[in-house]
């Protein structure tokens, strides 16, 4: 195999018995250049998230997103997290009118989306979490990857497992808008697993290793810039393969708390959001995008 090859190494550990992949990922962790970046510490170009936002399954999550983002006249659009804007790129007309209100705690929060939406659009910052946050009212609302942040169902949950936080229902209760696109990765690993539960393991390898890092592994394989490929490979090795061992930390530095179809469908009957269409956005089946509009 090719001396920069990933992806055979990967399938290498894929084939060992299920209960041995996550030391066999964290051993193919271990031999990857360390990165000097933090977790969506930075969103600019040359970045591991612009990385990640080039990769195949973020890709999809845009494609699946963008036809959603074709208004006939003046609107208003919220996005929870705007990253580098790429959701953006290309997704409106030159001569939109409109506002883009951008939730998102990060101080350059906003920078990526004001980047990529055409000037006629005005591009607004609320510099909170989306729990915490005072929105106006809305065409659409866009939570692309963010909700998993948001740890437990509601602060009663979170309360009862020394959590003083706010929940993905109270979170949801911020929206006002007729249409709401949510892209979460199929994964349970919320409060109710507690750290060194090995079904917590057997989550976070699922995701992980089997989808996201086959995923990024591939990528980063196919990708013929060097220095794109260094990112996705450090995007796998700090990105995917390390976030296995979240497994054994404490709830509050868990960091990602998703959940399962089946879980986000019952969280937004309990929010009173009507599923109009769900689906798998990228062949892995890592990332599903759910369509909803209030009444459910």
């Amino acid at each position: 195999m090719p001396a920069h090859s990933l992806l055979p190494r990967v399938h290498e550990i894929l084939r060992q018995p299920r209960a041995d992949q996550a030391a066999a990922a964290l051993a193919l962790r271990d031999t990857l250049p360390a990165g000097q970046e933090a977790w969506n510490s930075d969103f600019g170009e040359g970045s591991l998230f612009d990385a990640f936002s080039g990769s195949t399954v973020a890709r999809g999550v845009y494609a699946a997103n963008r036809p959603y983002l074709r208004f006939a006249g003046a609107f208003r659009a919220i996005e929870v997290g705007g990253g580098n804007g790429r959701l953006w790129r290309g997704a409106l007309p030159p001569d939109a009118r409109g506002e883009i209100v951008v939730v998102d705690p990060h101080p350059r929060g906003a920078d990526g989306v004001r980047a990529e939406a055409p000037v006629s659009v005005k591009v607004v910052h609320v510099q909170a979490p989306l729990e915490s946050a005072r929105l106006p009212e809305a065409d659409v609302a866009v939570l692309s990857l963010v909700l998993h942040h948001v740890p437990g169902r509601d602060r009663e949950q979170n309360r009862r497992h020394g959590l003083a936080r706010a929940g993905k229902l109270d979170a949801l209760a911020a929206l006002r808008a007729p249409l709401v696109l949510v892209n979460e990765a199929d994964i349970h690993c919320d409060v109710d697993l507690p750290a060194g539960d090995p079904v917590l393991l057997e989550r976070l390898c699922d995701s992980y290793l089997r989808r996201f890092g086959v995923a990024i592994a591939a990528d980063h394989d196919a990708e013929t810039d060097p220095a794109r490929r260094a990112r996705l490979s450090t995007v796998l090795r700090d990105w995917a393969l390390g976030q296995i061992e979240k497994a054994s930390v404490s709830l509050a530095d868990r960091d990602v708390y998703e959940l399962d179809v089946p879980r986000w469908l019952e969280l937004f009957a309990a929010a009173g959001l009507r599923v109009i269409d769900r689906r798998f956005t990228d062949r892995y089946q890592l990332f599903c995008q759910y369509v909803l509009s209030p009444g459910g």
